[in-house]
């Protein structure tokens, strides 16, 4: 047992596992056991000892080989896109906030649903091509927003907008696990979840000061701008990311190429010994695996060239991906029959559910006595959860990386997706006090700072579950990551019924009930990770070995 993580007992290499850490002697030799790791790439500086996972190839062109400047720069390009202004409409069009939330609602639906045509056409083609098209459908529609006269001549351009957001609901995940390596990921995770928050706290509290001076459709017309330039900026500083390398360097998919072909073939005693190996249990056999790649690289040559910048530049490069695309297109839905992607789709789908629906009701809970807040005064609010994001994403992304290193030394240098999800517990404890808190001090009517310090409170925590469900999707179905997480945004088709009834189940209910309702069901998911953390790894042996999830895999 690793750190409380059953071990396997079919499995040599169960997928997600991986050697992580070794020891550097004092000749500066790497070794782990009886392995020498030296000529396997490392991390630098405090992270030495850090086996690069997934290993990079010889390939200039290798986004894991691009340079670590550069990878931030793209991902901090892609983030700020992220951060979509949000416009306050229910003032202009005299609507009831229950029909409104419910109207725009169809918003949330469009992006569930179009997260798998986005995302199936970004495994085929490729993450770039999907990127600049998902920002000029926002242009589109932020233009078709700002000269809106009805409201459903607004629903419909914000319904193409949708469209185009979908991309940055799925994809950006994706790419951090393209070019970063599995101990570099936590920190770049914190910083998209900071960026979502952002757009939604940050473009609240803007948006209400730009509705009362300027008037709602220059919300659209300042995201039409900023769209515009988007497009150039993807165009010139955001590559191709999706790469096809030897699987022999996939150390943490379980994939040993050539091993089961020379096993078929019973007159090759060496053959034999090595299916024998592949079989067995114990760490002893990563370090074979790990001694494949180390044999298999040492004398690689590469023959491509490295791109030029004005090569990086074509939008499309080809087929990344052999498989037919309708199978793509379905098999998200078919992987929530996998346990970890199912419990990602619960913890991470309808824990952030609660935060739009939180979001979309302040302006019914603080309009109202005794809080009597402006419009510019409820986006002020958002404050709160602006405050809460950011710190949260400070703390939590470096917290996320030191634990799984921290965790993988301590385990003889086996690393184990499962650790990823120790950050749960700060959103346990944090994350049920603030729901509960915000409902208690709303009904209770106590001074506007107390429901606003648990609001604020929701996004501190909520912060921490992200990076550990996406890092532990990630780490388990990183070969297949686009589509685990197009399965788990199935959580926008519940946000779209909670937005029907929520205002009006707050009114007959109070705040205090249904908030602590909430805060009960996020207290079970929480709990659910117990589960999740002790059998994560027999589930990931279990769904690699089973015959229904390999069909499902090669779907």
């Amino acid at each position: 047992m690793g750190l409380g993580v059953l071990e396997d007992k079919h499995l040599s290499h169960v997928p997600g596992t991986a050697l992580l850490t070794d020891v550097d002697g004092a000749e500066d030799v790497h070794h782990h056991g009886r392995l020498n790791t030296s000529n396997l790439l490392h991390g630098k500086g405090r992270d030495s000892d850090v086996l690069l996972v997934p290993q990079p190839s010889n390939s200039p062109n290798d986004p894991l080989n691009w340079p670590l400047w550069k990878k931030d720069l793209m991902l901090l390009f892609i983030c700020i896109d992220t951060a979509v202004v949000g416009a306050w409409m229910a003032t202009q069009f005299g609507m009831s906030y229950n029909r409104l939330n419910g109207d725009l609602g169809y918003g949330v639906l469009v992006i569930g649903l179009s997260c798998f045509f986005t995302n199936s056409m970004a495994v085929v083609w490729g993450r770039r091509p999907i990127f600049l098209l998902g920002n000029l459908l926002l242009f589109i529609s932020s233009i078709g927003g700002y000269y809106a006269h009805t409201f459903d001549s607004l629903l419909g351009f914000r319904l193409i907008g949708c469209i185009g957001m979908s991309p940055f609901e799925v994809l950006v995940t994706t790419t951090i696990a393209d070019i970063y390596f599995v101990h570099q990921r936590g920190v770049r995770l914190a910083a998209w979840g900071l960026c979502l928050s952002i757009g939604v706290g940050g473009g609240t509290i803007i948006s209400g000061y730009i509705i009362e001076d300027l008037g709602w459709n220059w919300t659209y017309g300042i995201c039409a701008i900023i769209f515009g330039v988007w497009i150039v900026v993807l165009f010139l500083f955001c590559p191709e990311t999706a790469y096809r390398r030897d699987e022999s360097l996939n150390t943490d998919l379980g994939i040993v190429p050539g091993i089961d072909q020379q096993a078929e073939q019973p007159a090759q005693n060496e053959s034999s010994k090595v299916k024998a190996d592949s079989r067995s249990s114990g760490p002893e056999n990563i370090e074979v695996q790990v001694e494949i790649i180390e044999h298999g690289t040492t004398d690689l040559s590469w023959p491509e060239k490295k791109y030029s910048y004005w090569q990086d530049l074509r939008i499309f490069h080809g087929r990344v991906c052999d498989d037919p695309f309708w199978k793509v297109l379905t098999r998200p839905l078919l992987m929530l029959i996998f346990p970890q992607v199912l419990f990602s789709f619960f913890a991470y789908g309808l824990t952030t559910s609660w935060l739009v629906v939180v979001g979309s009701v302040l302006a019914q809970l603080f309009t109202a006595p005794p809080y009597n807040f402006s419009v510019s005064g409820v986006g002020l609010v958002s404050v709160a959860s602006l405050i809460g994001a950011i710190v949260g994403a400070f703390i939590s992304g470096p917290i996320a990386d030191w634990i799984i290193k921290s965790m993988s030394r301590k385990n003889g240098g086996i690393y184990e997706p499962e650790f990823r999800l120790v950050l749960i517990v700060i959103t346990f404890v944090l994350g049920g006090m603030s729901f509960f808190g915000f409902g208690w001090s709303l009904q209770q009517q106590d001074p506007w700072i107390a429901p606003v310090i648990f609001y604020g409170l929701q996004y501190f925590s909520v912060g921490f579950l992200t990076i550990a469900v996406y890092g532990y999707l990630t780490d388990c179905h990183r070969d297949k990551a686009p589509e685990a997480f197009a399965a788990i945004n199935l959580r926008n088709i519940y946000s779209f019924g909670m937005n029907y009834f929520i205002s009006d189940w707050i009114s007959s209910q109070g705040p205090k009930e249904v908030f602590c309702i909430i805060g009960g069901i996020h207290v079970f998911i929480c709990l659910c990770a117990v589960p999740m953390y002790i059998f994560g790894k027999r589930c990931r042996s279990w769904t690699s070995r089973v015959e229904v999830f390999e069909k499902v895999m090669k779907a």
